[in-house]
């Protein structure tokens, strides 16, 4: 998560594409630097639910925020929406959600158990 607040949340960055793997229980953030050069990838493991809306050709983030207070509004929204967006309820405990907001395009929610940032060569 350190690489996500050097970066600045990643706002500006490019969201270049998604890869979810539901039997591991993982989601991968393919990203980009507006120069084009630095790139990264945001790995989220224990993945149980995501939901991606408005995936565009072209997705610029605004920013990429952890959600860890389950009694905070902005986690009960989110989780509503994981709720609204899935079938059926299972009793589970709660989990961290990321929240990827965007300048343009693509917006998730992940709900996860870890996360970790790697810059790419």
């Amino acid at each position: 998560m350190d690489l996500i607040k050097k970066f600045n949340s990643f706002h500006d960055w490019y969201l270049m594409g998604i890869f979810a793997d539901r039997e591991a229980g993982v989601i991968e953030l393919s990203l980009m630097f507006d120069n084009r050069k630095d790139r990264a990838c945001v790995r989220f493991r224990g993945a149980t639910r995501c939901f991606v809306n408005d995936f565009l050709i072209q997705n610029i983030i605004y920013d990429v925020k952890i959600l860890t207070d389950f009694d905070a509004p902005d986690y009960r929204h989110a989780l509503d929406a994981l709720e609204k967006s899935y079938f059926g309820k299972e009793s589970r405990p709660n989990k961290p959600i990321a929240v990827l907001t965007a300048t343009l395009g693509a917006e998730l929610l992940i709900e996860f158990d870890t996360v970790e940032a790697v810059e790419l060569p």
